[in-house]
C-alpha cells in the first residue's frame, strides 16, 4: 500500500492530533505563560505548522471534488487578505480546522476539545499557584473590596469564559443528558467560578446553561415549538439589536447609559468602534488598550470591544463576516436538521455570549464551528418520541 493510501485511512486521526496541539497552542497563548514561558513568535511558528498538515489533509487527502477545493482555497486566500490589513489572524488559522473537519466525527473533537481543555486549565492553574507565571488581581470599580482573581489567565473574565464554554462543550457531549451529580458539581462549578472572578454576565450565562441542562425537556420542547424558523428569526433579532444598542448609544438617554453600565461599558466601546472606526469591506487594523496586564486597575486609556459581532464588522470586515454569519445559521440549521439538542443549545449559547464576549472566533473557546464540516451523529425528535409513548 502507497503512503499517500495509509495516510487517508488515518486523515481522521491526523486532524485529531493537530487539533490537540493547535487547541493547546492557542490556550497557552491567552495567558501569562507568553511571554514567561514561550513567545508569541514560537507559538505562531508552530500553528503555521499545524495548519499546513491539516492543509494537507483536506486538499490531498479528503475526498472532494476539484471544484469544491478550489471555492475552499478562494475563501482561505480572501481571509488571508482580510487578515493582512486587520492584523488579526484568530479566524484565518481557525479556518483551516473548520474545513479540515470534513467528515471527521465530531463527538471526538469535542471530547479531544474538553481534554485538551481541561489540562491546560489544570497546567495554567497549577503554574500561577506556584508562582511560575503571574496572575491578574483587580477589583471592580463600583466596589473595591470585591476581588477577582485571574489565576493565570489574561483577566478573570477570561477565566469564567473559559469555564463557560467548557461547561457548554460538555453539556454538549452528554446530550444535555446529565446525572444529578453532575448537575451538582456543574453548580458547585459555576458558584466557585463566580466567587473567583466576580464575571456576572458569564455567572448569567453559566446559570442559564446549568437550567437548560437541569430542565432539558423544556429546551427540547422549545425546539419543537419554535421550529427553525423560529430560531432563526431569534438570532437574527438577537445579533441586530446588539449591533443597533451600540450604534444608537447615547448617554443622555437614561436607559441607555443604565444598559451600558450594566453591560461593564460595552456599549459605549462598541459605540467608539462603530462611530469613529466604521464598517468596510475588507476591514481595518484596530488599535486597542486592553486590561489583559497584570496591572491592579484598567489603564486610563481602556480601549476594547468586547462584542464578537462588532469586532468582526470593524475589524474584519463586512465580507469575512457575511462568511461567518452563514456558517452560524448554516449550523444552525444542520443541527435542527439532526435534532442535536445538545448542539443546538452550545451554538444558541455561543451566539448570546458572543454579545458580550470577543471568543466567537476564538478555537480554544468555540469549537462549535468545527461542526460545519464534520460528521454529526443525528438523534431521535423528542415531540415524534413523545407521540410514541403517547405523552
Amino acid at each position: 500500500m502507497s503512503i499517500l493510501y495509509r495516510l487517508k485511512q488515518q486523515r481522521s486521526n491526523l486532524y485529531i492530533v493537530c487539533l490537540a496541539f493547535f487547541l493547546f497552542l492557542m490556550t497557552i497563548q491567552l495567558s501569562y505563560f507568553v511571554p514567561r514561558i514561550i513567545t508569541m513568535n514560537q507559538i505562531f511558528f508552530l500553528t503555521k505548522i499545524i495548519a499546513l498538515v491539516v492543509a494537507f489533509k483536506f486538499f490531498m487527502l479528503d475526498d472532494l471534488t476539484l471544484k469544491k477545493k478550489v471555492i475552499v482555497l478562494s475563501i482561505l486566500i480572501i481571509f488571508y487578505l482580510t487578515t493582512r490589513i486587520s492584523h488579526d489572524s484568530n479566524i484565518f488559522y481557525f479556518s483551516f480546522f473548520i474545513i479540515g473537519a470534513y467528515e471527521v466525527d465530531f463527538e471526538n473533537i469535542l471530547k479531544t476539545y474538553l481534554g485538551v481543555e481541561v489540562f491546560c486549565i489544570f497546567i495554567i492553574i497549577i503554574a500561577c499557584i506556584f508562582k511560575i507565571i503571574p496572575e491578574q488581581i483587580i477589583t471592580r470599580l463600583d466596589n473595591k473590596y470585591v476581588l477577582r482573581l485571574s489565576l493565570g489567565f489574561l483577566t478573570p473574565t477570561d477565566l469564567a469564559a473559559r469555564f463557560f464554554y467548557l461547561l457548554t462543550a460538555f453539556y454538549a457531549w452528554r446530550k444535555l443528558q446529565l446525572r444529578l451529580v453532575e448537575h451538582l458539581l456543574s453548580l458547585g462549578i459555576i458558584g466557585i467560578i463566580f466567587v473567583l472572578t466576580n464575571a456576572r454576565l458569564d455567572f448569567i450565562l453559566m446559570l442559564l446553561l446549568w437550567v437548560i441542562g437541569f430542565k432539558n425537556k423544556w429546551f427540547k420542547y422549545l425546539i419543537d415549538t419554535i421550529k427553525f424558523r423560529g430560531i432563526t428569526v431569534f438570532v437574527s433579532l438577537y445579533i441586530a439589536v446588539n449591533i443597533l444598542l451600540a450604534y444608537t448609544y447615547n448617554p443622555h438617554w437614561a436607559w441607555s447609559q443604565m444598559l451600558n453600565h450594566l453591560l461593564s461599558n460595552r456599549l459605549f466601546f462598541g459605540f467608539i468602534a462603530l462611530k469613529q472606526h466604521g464598517i468596510s469591506l475588507f476591514g481595518r487594523h484596530l488599535i486597542e488598550i486592553s486590561n489583559g496586564t497584570i496591572q491592579p486597575q484598567p489603564p486610563a486609556n481602556y480601549f476594547y470591544v468586547d462584542s464578537s459581532y462588532i469586532r468582526l464588522l470593524v475589524i474584519s470586515g463586512v465580507l469575512l463576516s457575511s462568511f461567518v454569519l452563514m456558517l452560524i445559521f448554516y449550523l444552525l440549521n444542520k443541527f435542527y436538521k439532526l435534532n442535536s439538542y445538545g448542539l443546538l443549545a452550545f451554538l444558541t449559547l455561543v451566539i448570546i455570549s458572543s454579545a458580550i464576549d470577543q471568543h466567537l472566533v476564538e478555537a480554544s473557546y468555540n469549537i462549535i464551528l468545527t461542526a460545519a464540516f464534520a460528521y454529526v451523529k443525528p438523534e431521535e425528535n423528542y415531540s415524534k418520541n413523545l407521540e410514541k409513548m403517547n405523552i
